[in-house]
């Protein structure tokens, strides 16, 4: 059996900043509210929502 709770973790590149999250899992009209993340270069940050981990691998520059 799996854990539905465990956090889900997303590899992203600097070419897919600004980072923001809607729900990973779900549709865009069924997610819960857009939130933009402010990664660091090189770093992971959690949605506050739905607890999806983000992982930057790269440089972000320009980005907050």
């Amino acid at each position: 059996m799996t854990d539905q709770n465990a956090a889900i973790t997303i590899t992203i590149t600097p070419h897919d900043l600004p980072l923001f999250c809607s729900g990973p899992q779900n549709e865009t009209w069924n997610g819960h509210p857009r939130v933009f993340l402010p990664i660091r270069s090189n770093s992971t940050i959690a949605c506050p929502y739905c607890g999806a981990v983000y992982q930057l691998v790269g440089e972000a520059k320009g980005h907050h």
